[in-house]
Order: C-alpha cells, then sequence, then structure tokens
C-alpha cells in the first residue's frame, strides 16, 4: 500500500481540492472535509451548520493560531511539531528559535485541550503522552508550573494529573524546598492529599509478601493513586487488613 502521507501533506500545503475553511486570528486554512470532519465530531457538526456561513468556512475566534496549525496539521499527517511554529505555506519557523523547555509543555497542553475540544482522541493521547514525558523529565520544574496544568485539564482527565502525583511524590523533599511549593498546596489540596495517599501506600506496602507463595510481589502503587493493585493475585484484601493491624 503506497504512503499517502506525502500525499496528504501536499494537499494541505497546496489547498488543492479545498471544499472548507479553517480561519483563526485572520489566517485561513484550506482544508478537506473528507479528512477534516471524518476526525473530529466537531468539525463535522459545524459544516453541518453550527456555525456561521458553516456550509464553507468555520471561524475559531477563541483559540491560538500556533495551536490551530498544528491541530490542522496532525489531522494530515498524523503529527505537529511541538518545538516552534512550522509555518504550513512556506515550511518555515515562526520563531526560529528554541523556544525552551517551559514553552514547549504550554504547547502541548494548547495541543491537549484543543483535542479534546474537537473531539481528535489520537491527537489528544499523542499530546498527553508528550506532556507525561515532560513531567517525568523535569520534575524540578513542577513547582513553577503545576498549577497551571492543574486548573487547565478537562475534569475527567485523570492520567495527567496522576502523572503528576507521581512526580511531586517521587521528588517529595525537592518539591517542598521551595515556597513555590507550599504555596501549591495550600491552593489545591487536592493534590496534597493525593500525594500523601500515594506516599502512605508506598510506606504501608512496599514490602508487603504474599501469606500463600511468600512472594516478593507486593504492591504496584507506581501506576495507581486511588486503589490497591496486587501483583500477586494469591492475596485477599482482607488479608492485607489482618495483617497491618498487629
Amino acid at each position: 500500500m503506497p504512503d499517502l502521507q506525502p500525499l496528504l501533506q501536499s494537499l494541505l500545503e497546496s489547498g488543492r481540492y479545498s471544499d472548507l475553511t479553517i480561519s483563526c486570528e485572520g489566517r485561513k486554512f484550506a482544508v478537506h472535509r473528507a479528512i477534516v470532519c471524518c476526525q473530529s465530531s466537531f468539525f463535522g457538526a459545524a459544516v453541518k451548520g453550527g456555525f456561521k456561513a458553516a456550509s464553507s468556512q468555520i471561524d475559531l475566534p477563541d483559540d491560538e493560531l500556533a495551536t490551530i496549525q498544528r491541530v490542522v496539521t496532525f489531522l494530515y499527517i498524523r503529527d505537529y511539531d511541538d518545538t516552534g511554529v512550522p509555518d504550513i505555506e512556506d515550511k518555515k519557523s515562526v520563531s526560529g528559535e528554541d523556544k525552551g523547555s517551559h514553552a514547549v509543555l504550554l504547547d502541548n497542553l494548547g495541543v491537549f485541550i484543543a483535542a479534546d475540544k474537537f473531539d481528535i482522541a489520537p491527537l489528544k493521547q499523542l499530546a498527553r503522552t508528550r506532556l507525561i514525558n515532560w513531567i517525568d523529565e523535569n520534575a524540578q520544574r513542577l513547582p513553577f508550573v503545576v498549577p497551571e496544568i492543574w486548573v487547565t485539564l478537562p475534569p475527567l482527565e485523570t492520567e495527567l494529573r496522576d502523572a503528576i502525583i507521581k512526580a511531586i511524590s517521587y521528588h517529595a523533599q525537592e518539591f517542598l524546598n521551595n515556597d513555590e511549593s507550599i504555596a501549591i498546596l495550600t491552593d489545591l489540596p487536592a493534590i496534597a492529599i493525593a500525594v500523601l495517599k500515594k506516599k502512605l501506600m508506598r510506606i504501608f506496602f512496599s514490602n508487603f509478601n504474599c501469606r500463600g507463595c511468600e512472594c516478593e510481589g507486593g504492591v504496584d502503587n507506581d501506576t495507581v493513586m486511588y486503589s490497591v493493585k496486587f501483583v500477586c493475585f494469591h492475596t485477599e484484601f482482607d488479608d492485607i487488613i489482618l495483617r497491618l493491624i498487629p
């Protein structure tokens, strides 16, 4: 099967056979309904009459141009650039410079929020993965970015919140060594409670062995925050309660 990505990228760059325009901050993207609308229920509903002049143009006045550019690019090539703003028309970078780690975080966060808004699940997962990787690699920066991430995330987004809690709990000593961190835990008590739960789980269950087979599996508390997930299935929850009580 031939690789369609170069063809789709060519259609995006040239605008050939475009039958839909997405407009943001004065920039117009000549796109194709068959490509855009089948990947996003938001855009699919828009062309059915949800927007002004919906038959030919979708205006996005509340979104940032750089984010929309990444969204549109992903719909054609299944990827996006989070190190700059690649210009679709002339293939040059708008910034032309390294934007820095914090800017990369904000770029991916913007894409994640947009993917949630436009209902583009693969893009949302890609942005989520990049955000989790950033959190894992930049734990020392968390005191300066956690509030912005936490309050921006959709209410039902648990994976990114879990990644934040995991990073804070692993680096609790460093995290608490500055005033910004104390302010975060004061202003966002849900974070403090979640970190405490995770730390307590690690203390209680890190050396727990199964009475049935004497395995050393213990508890997988790296990936589970609010419930206990046992590596060894011989162990019953009641057995744990009994063994925790002298």
